[in-house]
């Protein structure tokens, strides 16, 4: 492939949409780093460790929806991004993972830096694509009155072209383009060259058939009790709006998680604490007959717990970007287009709305007619029982994982972006309603602990807003490289929670079971966090006193001095000007004692 080979797949990724690069530091990928730097468009970021800047590039993608380039060096450098990759694949994002390499003849020839990278992400990839090898030809004529260069430049054109086009398309997710570079590495890129031809697949909007939409509504219609899951997915107005509609005047329950972005004061966004306080009666009365879900996965294991053993006579799984999901192993019915197009139909007025192809005003059903509403009446009750006891056991909470999220969570500002570790911080800070003001993220594609920092320091800069990261010592410690980065965004705040090592095995884990491993499980460590953050140019600030209030006043009530220092030092750390991390020592003893008595406590 000549340099011009180069210089256009920077210029096409600028034209499909691709507005930033990350780049790990290294010799092959030199001139894929030069067409990128010098592509107008594009904003380049280094990032010396691959596996941070996979998950930084990851980050990137996550909020903005839109496609980012990740470029190493050839060799183990590509390796390192597998985390990233298998991460982007599970939560559909568009990573364009662009890898230099050796020429195929020195492949398993003892060559330094020199591995199989074709194909190498192939069971986490969306398409796998090998570019041209780069060596000197002569300008013959390769038939038809074009030069072998122009064929090969027209060849890889395409091929880069089809591969963003791969990322771009539904369902969305990584891709990649393997590059054979051979010396010389360090020349410029050619300069005045005509432009690449682009390529671009165009969007469509997918209907559902009138033949389904009649299925859809019929199966609803039959239904007395009904359930929709929503899982992880963006913000959107609409779509909220709908399933608040829904919630609020159908025999139906909905449920959505904060990192599903959809709340609502008839919406359930704590399903652990939910079908846990269920007893055996109201488990089986509230077992829906018709299942609707939407998105991506869910954290609760409880809800999944409850349907697998409760299961509906009939799961419609809509907007699935990953099909075939069959989580609750009572799938029967799989429509791949936007949830809001079946869902709108249910609610009388809304069916005009989405085009004459669909089911007619007329036959929209009569939603409210002879319905008893005692589904709806059921989950109020249980609903409003576990706010009364969660709320009373929450006042009276020793020092720990959830006082602290139970104080510090409210204190966050209006417009706040808020990134959540695994495993521990998520599945704490869904014990508490869903702000409709914050917007909520996590890592739920494999729910692995690597990459967090960088996934949250990504998702900062993409944004632009005040960001803050949540985390357990282990997630922060495993990916401490994610500070080591120069463009390390000033709008990023982390909290760690530091118990010397891992709560979750004993949460969620037989004790005595691990008790006979316990260094195997608990991880623990003596890592100075203050100092940690100081060899990277990080504030550090400790939060001193304790947040928590065993007081049976009102559940945010600061009753004590030492808690109302806690929180005027966290609300001065988040005014800090620039990135900082607070550290809040917890005791791993009553963590896990706290957070197992909350559930003995709904029941």
């Amino acid at each position: 492939m000549f340099r011009l080979d180069i210089k256009h797949l920077a210029a096409i990724c600028a034209a499909l949409g691709v507005r930033r690069a990350v780049i790990a530091p290294g010799s092959r990928n030199t001139p894929l780093t030069l067409a990128l730097t010098a592509q107008p468009g594009i904003a380049c970021f280094p990032v010396t460790d691959e596996r941070s800047a996979g998950f930084f590039a990851l980050g990137m993608a996550q909020y903005s929806r839109e496609p980012v380039a990740l470029v190493c060096t050839s060799g183990s450098a590509v390796l390192n991004f597998a985390p990233a990759v298998v991460e982007a694949y599970y939560q559909n994002l568009p990573l364009i993972v662009i890898t230099a390499d050796r020429p195929s003849e020195w492949i398993d020839q003892s060559d330094g830096q020199t591995i199989r990278q074709q194909n190498i992400y192939a069971n986490y990839i969306k398409g796998s694509f090998q570019l041209p090898t780069d060596r000197d030809r002569e300008p013959a004529q390769a038939g038809n009155g074009v030069s072998s260069s122009a064929a090969t430049a027209a060849f890889s054109d395409r091929i880069v072209a089809q591969a963003i086009d791969t990322a771009l398309q539904f369902p969305r997710g990584p891709v990649h383009i393997n590059v054979p570079l051979s010396e010389p590495l360090y020349v410029d890129m050619p300069g005045h060259t005509p432009p690449p031809r682009i390529l671009r697949t165009l969007a469509t909007d997918t209907l559902p058939a009138a033949e389904t939409a009649g299925l859809f509504v019929s199966s609803w219609n039959k239904a007395s009790k009904r359930m929709i899951v929503v899982g992880t997915g963006h913000p959107d107005e609409a779509v909220n709006s709908l399933l608040n509609a829904i919630a609020d005047t159908t025999e139906t329950l909905v449920i959505a998680e904060n990192l599903s972005n959809i709340n609502g004061p008839g919406i359930v966004s704590t399903p652990d604490l939910f079908f846990a306080a269920l007893i055996e009666d109201e488990k089986a009365a509230l077992r829906p007959d018709m299942l609707v879900t939407i998105g991506h996965s869910v954290v609760s294991k409880q809800l999944k717990i409850y349907l697998r053993t409760y299961q509906p006579a009939e799961h419609w799984q809509l907007q699935t970007e990953l099909p075939y999901a069959d989580t609750y192993r009572a799938l029967t019915h799989i429509v791949p287009v936007k949830g809001s197009r079946l869902l709108e139909l249910v609610l009388p007025g809304r069916g005009r709305d989405v085009g004459p192809s669909f089911v007619t005003e007329e036959k929209l059903p009569e939603v409210m007619s002879g319905a008893t509403r005692t589904y709806r009446s059921l989950v109020s009750s249980v609903s409003g029982r576990i706010r009364t006891l969660s709320s009373a056991y929450f006042r009276r909470l020793p020092h720990c994982d959830i006082a602290v999220l139970r104080d510090l969570l409210p204190l966050v500002p209006p417009g706040w972006v808020v990134q959540l570790a695994n495993s521990t911080p998520v599945r704490i800070s869904q014990f508490f309603d869903t702000r409709a003001d914050l917007r909520y993220f996590c890592n739920r594609g494999t729910s692995g602990i690597e990459g967090s920092v960088a996934t949250a320091a990504g998702s900062a800069l993409a944004s632009g807003l005040p960001t803050l990261f949540i985390s357990g010592d282990l997630s922060f410690l495993y990916d401490s490289n994610g500070l080591w980065n120069t463009n390390f965004p000033s709008n990023l705040k982390i909290v760690v929670l530091n118990n010397e090592g891992a709560n979750i095995f004993s949460m969620i884990g037989d004790q005595q079971v691990i008790e006979r491993c316990q260094p195997f499980f608990d991880a623990s460590h003596s890592v100075d966090l203050e100092a940690l953050c100081k060899a990277y140019g990080i504030e550090y600030r400790r939060l001193s006193g304790e947040p928590a209030t065993p007081d049976p006043g009102p559940i945010h009530a600061m009753q004590s001095r030492a808690a109302a220092t806690a929180l005027q030092t966290f609300a001065g750390f988040l005014a800090l000007p620039g990135a900082a991390v607070l550290e809040v020592r917890t005791d791993r003893a009553i963590n896990v004692s706290s957070y197992k008595q909350l559930f003995k406590t709904l029941q």
